[in-house]
């Protein structure tokens, strides 16, 4: 476990360079963070919003922002993927998730849950048309953005018609606080702002997957995959793999992917192509 933990951080950041936009970007007023964010939209080649197609939101990873698509080339593609008719249409949004765990802190200070979910889904959905939730909804993410969207599948299921997470760590409640209380991190990471006290052990457990999730019908329908690579890093693959085994154990139905690849967007990219199809 104490591997797993001291490689965490390191699982977190994605990595990309620069590239033409293919993507639309906007910025909103967003009261839940007090302050202005960004976000980006992917639509797919011929969009017109009379389609009223699913609506994806992608968290991006340590590190990244929502400018992810453009730099590791994943606009072009997906555009090209669906034009072969291997990818299924889909609006796509990338919001600004900077390195806060895609959480509302414990401390108030930052909302990022209820930015993302309160504020610019339903904003992209009307401005997009896309299909109404949960059934038109679907949110996915890497590294970082996959821990949170788990994280978005707890906390509101009623939204997801599918969650993807790939390349994730997925801690339980005694590997939170290990992470939390690492000395290592606190420098670089405000987890006691983010997270809170180690003592307060019920809003730990309230995040665990392993105790929320226990049966087929915790989930409510919602389809759930896990992918992560055989080269990917190692606290990844450990606990990416541990939680799949626990789903299987307890006849959780969830789709298990292992890429060959490591913890990076060119490896990813044909993930995504294939969540999108498994998934929508």
């Amino acid at each position: 476990m104490k591997r797993s933990i001291l490689l965490f951080l390191g699982a977190l950041v994605g990595c990309g360079g620069a590239a033409p936009h293919r993507l639309d970007y906007g910025r909103v007023d967003s009261s839940a963070m007090g302050s202005e964010m960004t976000y980006s939209v992917y639509t797919p080649p011929g969009f017109t919003p009379d389609e009223q197609l699913p609506l994806v939101v992608f968290l991006h990873g340590g590190g990244d922002d929502p400018s992810s698509f453009d730099s590791a080339h994943i606009g072009q593609a997906l555009d090209a993927a669906i034009v072969r008719g291997e990818v299924p249409r889909a609006v796509i949004v990338l919001p600004q998730g900077d390195l806060g765990f895609w959480a509302n802190w414990y401390d108030g200070s930052r909302r990022y849950e209820d930015w993302v979910l309160d504020e610019l889904v339903p904003l992209v959905a009307r401005t997009h048309n896309t299909r109404a939730c949960p059934e038109g909804c679907h949110v996915m993410g890497v590294s970082m953005g996959g821990a949170g969207t788990l994280r978005f599948a707890l906390n509101r299921p009623e939204m997801w018609a599918s969650v993807t997470m790939i390349s994730a760590p997925i801690l339980s409640t005694e590997q939170m606080v290990a992470f939390v209380q690492n000395p290592l991190f606190v420098p670089i990471i405000p987890t006691d702002r983010i997270w809170g006290p180690v003592s307060d052990l019920d809003r730990i457990r309230h995040d665990d997957p392993y105790l929320r999730w226990t049966s087929d019908a915790d989930l409510g329908g919602t389809r759930l995959m896990l992918a992560w690579g055989d080269d990917d890093r190692g606290a990844i693959q450990e606990t990416s793999a541990a939680f799949s085994r626990h789903l299987r154990e307890r006849g959780i139905e969830h789709e298990r992917l292992v890429y060959h690849g490591n913890h990076s967007w060119v490896s990813w990219t044909p993930v995504i192509q294939e969540a999108l199809r498994r998934q929508l």
